[in-house]
């Protein structure tokens, strides 16, 4: 009879704690679950930093990295939960990658038929805006170079040269178009 009574006194539950379901049990490795209650002890004053950190077998260092780690999983577990059903992004994902694999089709057959719309039609083609560079990658077209004051001014003596007007370029006088340097003739 004693030994059935003190079984009894195991499983009976605290009288406040009387409807509220027991925890269910956790998940990990049994070395896992001790360094946990270490920790736990630790916290709450049962025993020492020093001998929880002996009790684990680390350093007191690499206790507090532990303890921690293991508060700051708890915060995160605290943390508020989106409701209903978890989405599978990966699935989303994927189905976003075959449709703009498909738009990217249409987009290149639309192009070619675009093109040969044009050629049918006879309507200039434009120009691309980009170009293909010799690595093979996409780069804009390069807008013509604005010519300099030292170019013009070379393309102004050689046309200088031929019309015979170097002497004056030479002296200082303001170049003269060549349209302006054929003689006048008066009719007086």
């Amino acid at each position: 009879m004693a030994a059935s009574k003190k079984r009894v006194e195991e499983t009976s539950v605290d009288p406040e704690l009387e409807g509220v379901p027991a925890p269910s049990p956790l998940k990990g490795s049994e070395d896992a679950k001790r360094k946990m209650a270490v920790i736990l002890e630790a916290i709450a004053g049962i025993r020492t930093i020093k001998s929880a950190s002996d009790e684990m077998g680390v350093a007191v260092a690499r206790y507090y990295q532990l303890e921690t780690r293991m508060l700051q999983a708890m915060v995160a577990a605290l943390e508020p939960q989106r409701r209903g059903p978890k989405v599978d992004h990966s699935e989303e994902a994927k189905q976003l990658r075959t449709e703009c694999k498909s738009l990217r089709a249409e987009v290149m057959r639309l192009k070619a038929l675009y093109r040969t719309t044009q050629r049918a039609v006879g309507v200039k083609q434009a120009q691309p805006t980009t170009t293909r560079s010799r690595s093979g990658k996409t780069v804009r077209a390069r807008k013509p170079r604005k010519t300099t004051r030292g170019e013009r001014l070379v393309s102004q003596l050689k046309a200088e040269v031929g019309s015979g007007n170097v002497a004056e370029l030479a002296a200082g006088a303001p170049p003269v178009p060549a349209a302006e340097t054929s003689p006048v003739t008066s009719s007086s």
